[in-house]
């Protein structure tokens, strides 16, 4: 071997190899110059056959073990479980997150470790961990074989001052996140094993990178009423917890909620309700062009609760959707468009796909058709990015944002149906669909409800621009775009 790429093709690491220059740099440091860059290279390479590396960014899936030290970030609740084998012992497991200035890393404990590890161990502890790297459910993680203390090792962690929520994990904690307000629930009441009454609430935030239900507790829980959709909120010293395999952010008596004049941008990731699939989890969106009435039945524990069934429209499809509880008393009329996280696809009495809003749910009303066509001094009406921070602003039937065509004002409508000239006028009126009969469509456009003649078929709710001429306050359609 003539150099250290020679030294590094011979290396089953999974490493980059520019990562492995650094790692060869560092070792002829430590040494003292006492190696050359190849001989350095060796050790290196000897390093990696053990399962020895000198940082966290360098743990590969693909390495059949590993050890490392990290500093300890947080320390997760003991778990147990049932094993699958005959064993009459629960199994038990203790998640922590170990950190160095390169990145944090998951290390699952189990047995006896667990225990030891969910009781004593605490934050900034530095551990040396022995295991074998695997592919977990949030991404690349260690199973620990062993872990010891290391007393005299100071390392430094690398950490945000706000986290993004792409960068939350099970089991941080004092974490800080800044997020847009996409939803809030009502303060429920529980009793605790111990007779007191707690209290619960919710609050959905959306950045950039994704969302996370934020879980107010107690005296915390009253203050989901207080904010509105589009405000921001700094959430300061919350805890990460996974329930059913989703994230949330728990909020303690060392935590705060504030509100930031920031601009946080969030942008859901839809699918067209043409590509729901039955059994699937999907966000959709549209708007509602049928709603049913809330009726009230008992659950099986004897206590009431309500369900409205909708249906909304894309420009793919429409779809039936199911509200149940406290969605099925929201205040959803004709023409508003919705966005509808996590709805369970299923398949319908008729054959038909449905869609059903639970307990995993939230429903958001992005806008409403009545406000529409209000003047421009309105909040509703203003366009730029900064007004809508959710992003999810105007529907235009594809999860974008609407660009309205609003060159067609009223007072030029106004002009061409009072016009005293025999011949008719050609004029072009934008709007939305919102009744279809006998050869004719109802448009909503321009601030008034204009009938249109036309031997086209148009779905409620569908966008439309016609063109062609006003006869006795009717348009008759020569195009349609």
């Amino acid at each position: 071997m003539s150099d250290v790429k020679d030294v590094y093709d011979d290396l089953d690491s999974g490493i980059g190899f520019e990562k492995f220059e650094e790692l060869v740099e560092d070792k002829v440091e430590e040494m003292g110059g006492l190696l050359d860059k190849e001989g350095a290279a060796i050790l290196v390479a000897e390093d990696f056959d053990k399962g020895v590396v000198n940082s966290i960014d360098s743990i590969t899936e693909d390495m059949d073990n590993v050890e490392f030290t990290g500093k300890v970030v947080s320390v997760g609740d003991l778990r147990t479980f049932e094993r699958d084998d005959d064993d009459e012992d629960t199994g038990k497991v203790c998640n922590i997150h170990v950190g160095d200035e390169t990145g944090q890393i998951k290390v699952a404990v189990w047995g006896g470790m667990a225990q030891a590890a969910a009781s004593d161990l605490e934050n900034g502890e530095v551990l040396r961990v022995k295991g074998y790297p695997k592919d977990g459910m949030s991404g690349l993680e260690v199973s620990a074989n062993d872990i010891e203390h290391e007393s005299d090792t100071d390392i430094e962690v690398r950490t945000f001052d706000t986290y993004q929520i792409e960068d939350l994990e099970n089991g941080l904690s004092d974490v800080n996140v800044t997020g847009v307000v996409l939803d809030t629930s009502e303060t429920n009441t529980f009793d605790r094993d111990d007779g007191s009454t707690g209290r619960v609430s919710n609050i959905l935030i959306g950045d950039e990178t994704g969302r996370i239900q934020v879980t107010l507790w107690d005296e915390k829980a009253k203050l989901s009423s207080e904010y509105e959709y589009r405000d921001v909120l700094k959430i300061v010293n919350g805890r990460v917890k996974e329930r059913d395999g989703d994230l949330e952010l728990h909020t303690g008596s060392r935590s705060e909620l504030n509100e930031v004049d920031e601009y946080i941008e969030y942008r859901p990731d839809t699918t067209d309700i043409e590509n729901v699939a039955i059994g699937d989890s999907a966000t959709i969106t549209g708007a509602v062009v049928y709603v049913g009435d809330t009726n009230t039945f008992e659950r099986d524990d004897g206590s009431e609760s309500t369900v409205k069934n909708i249906e909304i429209e894309d420009s793919t499809d429409r779809i039936r959707v199911s509200l149940w509880g406290e969605m099925a008393d929201m205040d959803i009329e004709k023409q508003d468009v919705l966005v509808i996280f996590n709805a369970d696809i299923q398949d319908g009495m008729e054959g038909d796909v449905e869609a059903s809003a639970g307990w995993r749910s939230n429903v958001i009303i992005t806008e409403r058709r009545s406000n529409k066509y209000e003047s421009s001094d309105t909040d509703d009406s203003k366009s730029t990015d900064e007004s809508d921070p959710t992003g999810l602003g105007d529907y235009d039937g594809d999860g974008e944002e609407a660009q309205e065509d609003q060159t067609e004002t009223e007072s030029d409508t106004e002009g061409d149906q009072t016009s005293t000239d025999d011949s008719p006028e050609e004029v072009e009126v934008s709007g939305m669909v919102i009744g279809s009969e006998d050869g004719t469509i109802t448009l909503d456009g321009a601030n008034k409800q204009i009938t249109v003649i036309t031997d086209g078929d148009h779905r409620l709710g569908e966008e439309l621009t016609v063109r062609g001429e006003m006869v006795d306050g009717d348009l008759e359609a020569e195009e349609i775009f």
